[in-house]
């Protein structure tokens, strides 16, 4: 099963990492793995069972479900295509000197995983890493 997942300590608090990264629709104006999020069925914030449409570069648009809410440390959503399922996690912990850890992780599973999988590796990495860095600088230049 591909996956991947990347960690960072950021120098803010968890309730302030948890504040920019758990607002989805505003995504996009933070990292630029992600063109466009928006909440087409459920509340905002999120829960679970909140379905959020994400447009990225060079992948197809995807429809997200909200399997995971636990603010303020925990979501994930998965995307589902024929023979693969995509999961994105995104974990918020607080450090003892008041800083925040933070993983992105995305899993992928299904028949055509693997094949799929390899055939975007690159590209995955390059969004989940992108992803942190502009969720780190973002709330670094808040606080």
């Amino acid at each position: 099963m591909p996956s991947y997942s990347t960690t960072a300590a950021i120098d803010a608090s968890p309730e302030a990492v948890w504040a920019v990264l758990s607002d989805v629709e505003h995504m996009p104006d933070w990292t630029s793995s992600m063109t466009s999020v928006e909440i087409i069925d459920g509340p905002n914030p999120p829960d679970v069972g909140t379905q959020v449409r994400i447009e990225q570069p060079k992948l197809p648009l995807a429809i997200w479900l909200m399997d995971e809410w636990d603010p303020p440390r925990h979501f994930a959503w998965i995307s589902e295509a024929p023979g693969l399922t995509t999961q994105a996690e995104h974990l918020v912990e607080p450090l003892p000197d008041g800083r925040s850890r933070v993983t992105l992780a995305i899993t992928q599973t299904g028949g055509l995983a693997w094949l799929l999988g390899n055939l975007v590796r690159r590209r995955t990495r390059r969004y989940v890493d992108t992803e942190l860095a502009g969720l780190e600088a973002r709330v670094t230049q808040q606080g």
